[in-house]
């Protein structure tokens, strides 16, 4: 597995190597729990919290409207996060104020093989920093993300009462606006198996970070992804009439 990870680790940096980048690489543990609330017929209630250690926390919460052929999912809301400084010494002592808001297609199918393309929005409002250090009043960018959800359904080859899928999630994010503060590129790779009972999702698996700091700088932050997610409905007890996944509310 870790020959694996390595080869896969070592393609990334030969992409992006025409750049003549120099490369940090950084392990890291994501953990993450989401869920979604269906209220109505067409309506759910989003929350989720990620935790990477020594770089971030989030909470974000929002409303989700399914169209009724669930193809085009939409969702807005409000984040709040801590970020970790240069000289904090591993505390999440930076704060954020993110409204944010996405769309997501789902590609119609009926193979087990499915995909989705995801785009969101992110409005950053982000303490300053002076010196690496906590300083007066927040900077404003916009960042903008582009996500492929690819699928595999296996279906029922743990046991009968599980579904196991496997997904790669690919995501860009990029930095625009009038502040300095957030990295102008990064780009995510996301591989997950995904264990389903009831309404738990439980996904274990490994992501890659390329991290775009500067024209000459860049970080390679890689580890185990951790995330339970959870669909809820609110009205009368009864099962989720939509469902959403882990790629739907990847942070």
């Amino acid at each position: 597995m870790m020959r694996f990870i390595n080869i896969l680790i070592f393609c990334f940096v030969f992409h992006y190597g025409f750049a003549q980048q120099e490369f940090s690489f950084n392990e890291e543990v994501w953990w993450g729990v989401m869920t979604s609330a269906q209220i109505s017929n067409r309506l759910a209630v989003w929350n989720d919290a990620h935790f990477v250690n020594e770089l971030f926390f989030i909470y974000r919460t929002g409303l989700t409207y399914h169209p009724k052929r669930d193809n085009f999912v939409t969702t807005v809301g409000y984040g709040f996060l801590k970020l970790g400084t240069p000289n904090s010494e591993g505390s999440l002592v930076r704060p954020e104020h993110r409204p944010w808001m996405q769309t997501i297609y789902r590609v119609p199918s009926t193979k087990k093989l499915s995909t989705s393309f995801r785009f969101r929005y992110d409005a950053r409002f982000i303490q300053n920093l002076e010196a690496g250090n906590l300083a007066d009043g927040f900077s404003f960018n916009h960042r903008w993300r582009f996500n492929n959800a690819l699928r595999y359904a296996w279906g029922n080859v743990i046991s009968k009462n599980t579904r196991f899928t496997t997904t790669m999630l690919n995501e860009a994010l990029f930095r625009t606006g009038p502040g300095p503060n957030g990295v102008r590129h990064e780009h995510r790779t996301h591989f997950l198996g995904q264990l389903g009972k009831g309404n738990f999702v439980y996904s274990l698996g490994y992501v890659i970070r390329y991290i775009n700091t500067s024209p000459t700088v860049a970080r390679i932050n890689h580890g185990p992804v951790i995330w339970v997610t959870i669909n809820l409905n609110f009205m009368k007890n009864k099962l989720p009439t939509f469902v959403e996944y882990p790629s739907d509310h990847v942070d």
